[in-house]
């Protein structure tokens, strides 16, 4: 079962009528597949609304970083999954970059300096 359709399950057990994704604010993602997936995970409960809201517009990636920075939130350098971690670290590898270090690298006010 995917992770849209957890998502909806959940929402009906619990009486949430209403689920969204945060996952199109990057601008790596098809925001357009994602909230696909998330409109027909929905469907299966007549109660529960997808909101496909534009995470994207109005600054909405900036704010993240401002948001992420405040509360130092830990910064994935890839997708989540085994195989973006292991397609990463060969591309960095390959190019003279450090493998990722897991739960090391977090959103701080000191990156502005780094920047």
């Amino acid at each position: 079962m995917s992770l849209k359709r957890e998502t909806a399950l959940y929402a009906h057990e619990h009486g949430i009528s209403l689920i969204s994704s945060s996952l199109g604010i990057s601008r790596w993602k098809d925001m357009q597949q994602i909230n696909g997936c998330g409109i027909r995970a929905a469907a299966h409960y007549p109660q529960i609304e997808y909101w496909d809201y534009n995470w994207r517009k109005s600054g909405g990636a900036h704010r993240m970083i401002e948001i992420s920075k405040r509360e130092e939130f830990y910064q994935q350098e890839y997708c989540g999954c085994v195989y973006s971690l292991r397609d990463t670290n060969r591309w960095r590898m390959k190019n003279g970059r450090d493998r990722i270090k897991l739960g090391e690298k977090f959103y701080t006010n000191v990156m502005d300096e780094e920047n």
